[in-house]
C-alpha cells in the first residue's frame, strides 16, 4: 500500500504540475520537536514515503490534526487523504533547526481528488502484479522498525520480576499495523534464555473466570528478537501487530516467558 501510495501520490504531482505548473512546499521536521500540521477537513489517510519520517494522527476518531517527527535521513514525501476527499502532498526534510512547530494547511493547498486514486488502487487489485505492491512487505517493515528504535522514548511503563526487567518504550501506529518497542534488561546475575514474548488484549477479572477474556495478537513480524540476555545487559526488540483499539473495560497485558524454567513476568497498561 505504501509503494502504491507514493507511485500514485507522484501522478498527482505530476498532473497538478502539468496543470498548473504548482511546486509542492516542503516542512521541516526533526526528533526534537513535533511538527503539528491542521489540515482543513479531518484527517483520512495519511503516509510517507521514507521510513525516517514518522506521521501520527488519530485513527479512532477522526481529528484535522496530524503530528510530524523524523531522524536525519534522506528526504521525502507525505501524502495525506482528508475526509472531504482532497489529497495534499508535500517534500519532507529533516532539519536540526525549526522556527515555526505549526502549521495550518488551506483548502487551496490540496493538489486533486482522492477519487483517482481509488479507481487505479482498484485496479492494482484486480492486477496480480500490481497487487504486490498494496501488501507489506518485509524489507519495510525490518526498515521500519529500525527507525521506530531511533526515535526518542515516548513511554517507559516497565515490571520488574526476579531482577529482569520487561519495559514498553514506545507504541506507534502506522498503516494497518501498531509497533511495540520494549526493552529486557537483565539483572539478575542469571542468563535468562528467552522463550517467547505475547501480547494480549483482556477484558474482566482472572478471578471471575466466566467473565474474563483475552485475545492473543499474532505477530506480523518481530525485528530483533532475541535468544538470550546474559547478566547486566539489555536488548530492544520491536513487535508488530495489526491495528487495535481498547474500550474502558479492556488492558493491554505482555507476558514475557524464559525457556525451560518457571521464571516470568507480565506487563500491563
Amino acid at each position: 500500500m505504501k509503494k502504491l501510495f507514493i507511485i500514485l501520490s507522484m501522478g498527482l504531482m505530476f498532473s497538478a504540475q502539468a496543470k498548473n505548473i504548482k511546486q509542492l512546499d516542503t516542512i521541516y521536521a526533526n526528533s526534537t520537536m513535533t511538527m503539528a500540521l491542521f489540515f482543513p477537513s479531518d484527517i483520512k489517510q495519511g503516509i510517507t514515503g521514507s521510513d525516517n519520517f514518522v506521521f501520527t494522527y488519530n485513527r479512532e476518531k477522526e481529528q484535522n490534526l496530524g503530528l510530524l517527527k523524523a531522524v536525519e535521513g534522506i528526504n521525502s514525501n507525505l501524502l495525506v487523504i482528508t475526509t472531504d476527499g482532497k489529497v495534499y502532498s508535500y517534500i519532507l526534510k529533516y532539519s536540526k533547526h525549526i522556527e515555526n512547530p505549526n502549521r495550518f494547511i488551506n483548502a487551496s493547498e490540496s493538489i486533486g481528488d482522492a477519487k483517482r486514486i481509488l479507481k487505479k488502487e482498484v485496479e492494482a487489485n484486480n492486477n496480480p502484479e500490481k497487487s504486490i505492491l498494496v501488501n507489506d512487505s518485509q524489507d519495510l517493515l525490518r526498515r521500519s522498525c529500525e527507525s521506530l528504535l531511533k526515535l526518542p522514548e515516548e513511554k517507559n511503563i516497565r515490571k520488574k520480576e526476579g531482577g529482569v526487567i520487561l519495559s514498553l518504550k514506545n507504541l506507534k501506529y502506522h498503516g494497518d499495523n501498531v509497533f511495540l518497542q520494549f526493552e529486557i534488561e537483565n539483572k539478575s546475575g542469571v542468563r535468562f534464555d528467552f522463550d517467547y514474548l505475547k501480547i494480549l488484549k483482556v477484558n474482566g477479572n482472572k478471578k471471575r473466570s466466566a467473565s474474563y477474556q483475552e485475545l492473543i495478537f499474532e505477530p506480523v513480524y518481530i525485528y530483533n528478537k532475541p535468544t538470550q540476555i546474559v547478566p547486566n545487559t539489555k536488548t530492544r526488540m520491536v513487535y508488530v501487530v495489526r491495528k487495535f483499539n481498547l474500550d474502558k473495560t479492556e488492558k493491554m497485558e505482555v507476558r514475557l516467558q524464559e525457556l525451560n524454567t518457571t521464571r516470568n513476568l507480565s506487563l500491563t497498561w
